[in-house]
């Protein structure tokens, strides 16, 4: 039997960005067969301080180590394995890091929301995190190369106590003008912006369109509307990692710098899900479209009633602003709520149907193939 290498994988893993480093590190080992791993015991078998936890892996005596900064992760930092730090805060120099090219997740937000046409910018970010800085200069820079300014609120976490956040934000979100797109640097950060926003008469995303990154399914799932998220490869990066760190044990081939990962591409959920349009009106129209017609067959005549317009004008807003019409509009959000329950659920074609209250099973039949150009049931059967 080959010698293993061991190592001690010390993540976080209650966020879902370093489960997909472990998830990443895991497929490594799944293919290649190189590493033993340490891991802590759970709290309720032997608990104590960080620093004993430490100890216990340096007593360990791993051949390398992935690691965040936990606490007392500095006694590490001295021993003479190979070891990557995947830091919160700052890089740590002389040391090799693994690090996200955080200007080009600013850039991605950015030039999402570029092409969706807006004009006004807000950005959510940390004081003093190196990647929430890095963040917001690839951000603000792209929102600057297309001609407009950025609104920026920046969460001192030495000042503000993290469940006093939504207030504040509160208090931001009035000051800004609409519809904003918003650029916040994680997820975690989202929800309480959501949350601030739900505090007053604004709608997302009608109003303020939201967008995150991490890609953490589970929160951004749980969110009502649900949430639009930067996916930044963190699986890949950690595969990446574990390779690094192999090779280095293996080989003594040290990175000759620190691995830096790419962003992914934007998830896109229902807080990014409308257009930027300065029209109040036919915002309150597609609000009201997105929110009833997924359960409801809603009729024109239904949507002019939300708005202060006759029925001719709002058409004609429609056709001017985003070259559709209400019926067509509602048509789109009823067969993207008939495909995500498709692909998603259990449900039959009939309990579908009865879900958005379609009077039979023909009725759904024809109109999802009208516009999907296949029938519910061979839709399905693409995702089985």
């Amino acid at each position: 039997m080959k010698n293993k290498q061991k190592v001690a994988v010390l993540l976080d893993v209650a966020r879902a960005y370093d489960r997909d480093i472990l998830a990443g590190i895991t497929t490594f080992n799944k293919i290649h067969d190189k590493f033993i791993f340490f891991f802590f015991s759970p709290k309720y078998v032997h608990s104590g301080s960080q620093a004993n936890a430490i100890n216990r892996v340096i007593d360990w005596k791993p051949d390398g180590i992935l690691t965040r900064e936990i606490d007392e992760f500095e006694l590490l930092l001295d021993l003479d394995i190979p070891l990557i730090i995947f830091p919160h805060t700052n890089l740590y120099k002389d040391k090799i890091n693994s690090w996200g090219n955080n200007k080009g997740v600013g850039k991605t937000a950015a030039d999402y929301f570029i092409a969706k046409g807006y004009k006004h910018y807000a950005f959510l970010g940390f004081k003093d995190f190196q990647w929430s800085i890095e963040r917001q200069e690839g951000y603000i820079e792209e929102v600057g190369n297309a001609g407009y300014t950025v609104s920026t609120f920046i969460f001192d976490n030495t000042q503000l106590l993290w469940e006093r956040l939504p207030a504040r934000l509160t208090e931001w979100v009035e000051t800004l003008q609409r519809p904003c797109a918003i650029f916040a640097v994680t997820d975690e950060l989202n929800m309480h912006l959501l949350n601030a926003i739900n505090q007053t008469e604004s709608r997302v995303p009608d109003d303020f369109s939201i967008l995150g990154v991490d890609n953490d399914e589970m929160l951004c799932d749980m969110a009502s509307p649900t949430l639009s998220s930067i996916d930044q490869n963190a699986k890949e990066t950690g595969f990446e990692a574990a390779s690094a760190l192999s090779r280095w044990i293996e080989h003594g081939e040290k990175p000759v710098g620190d691995i830096v990962s790419e962003p992914g591409t934007v998830i896109t959920r229902g807080s990014t899900s409308a257009l930027a349009i300065d029209d109040e009106q036919v915002r309150a129209a597609l609000h009201y479209i997105t929110n009833a017609a997924p359960s409801k067959d809603i009729s024109v005549d239904d949507v002019v009633n939300v708005t202060t317009l006759s029925r001719r004008i709002l058409e004609k807003r429609f056709q001017s602003l985003i070259k559709s019409s209400v019926l067509e509009e509602i048509k789109k959000v009823r067969i993207q709520r008939i495909k995500f329950l498709l692909e998603n659920s259990e449900l039959t074609i009939q309990q579908i149907a009865d879900e958005l209250n379609f009077r039979n099973f023909d009725n759904i039949t024809r109109y999802f193939k009208q516009y999907a150009g296949m029938n519910p049931k061979d839709y399905r059967n693409k995702f089985k």
